[in-house]
């Protein structure tokens, strides 16, 4: 799923470790509210080649998360090094055998915290979300929130939709 930093600097996508930042942010808010700017209105801020990777992630998080209520055989495991960040990675394994479907999905740590989140909102049991998930989330958002423009707005919604139901 994720392609290593060699390969994104072969194809001239590999971004400054501030953009790199920038991006998980992204993905998170993207992740948590999907429908908050439609690309057609925003062309511009969906045209640089880290939000289209913010959004791709994004959507995988979000088809996992729909999954998971079918998956059985479920495994994370750390795994090696996230990307040049020195950070460790996860690995996702999953099952859903009434489709025959077997799933390997390579996380960093912010993905995974978002995808502990949406879990939880989504009411699947096997991958609740915890504090420190949703202070790693927090934390991505505020990027967003402090950056402003167009990806402060969609931080503020993101972080809206993903507070706890009271």
């Amino acid at each position: 799923m994720k392609r290593s930093r060699r390969a994104r600097a072969a194809c001239g996508d590999l971004l400054s470790s501030a953009d790199e930042a920038r991006v998980e942010a992204l993905t998170v808010a993207m992740a948590l509210a999907p429908g908050v700017y439609a690309r057609n209105r925003m062309f511009e801020l969906f045209a640089s080649v880290g939000v289209q990777r913010a959004k791709a992630r994004a959507a995988t998080l979000r088809g996992i998360v729909k999954q998971l209520g079918r998956a059985s055989a479920l495994a994370l495991e750390r795994e090696g090094h996230d990307g040049g960040s020195g950070e460790r990675g996860f690995v996702l394994r999953y099952e859903i055998p009434a489709m025959s479907l077997s799933r390997v999905a390579e996380l960093t740590r912010i993905e995974l915290a978002t995808l502990r989140v949406l879990a939880s909102r989504a009411g699947a049991p096997c991958m609740g979300a915890e504090d420190e998930d949703r202070v790693i989330v927090d934390t991505a958002l505020a990027r967003l929130l402090d950056a402003g423009g167009d990806t402060g707005n969609l931080a503020r919604a993101a972080r809206d939709s993903s507070a706890p139901p009271p």
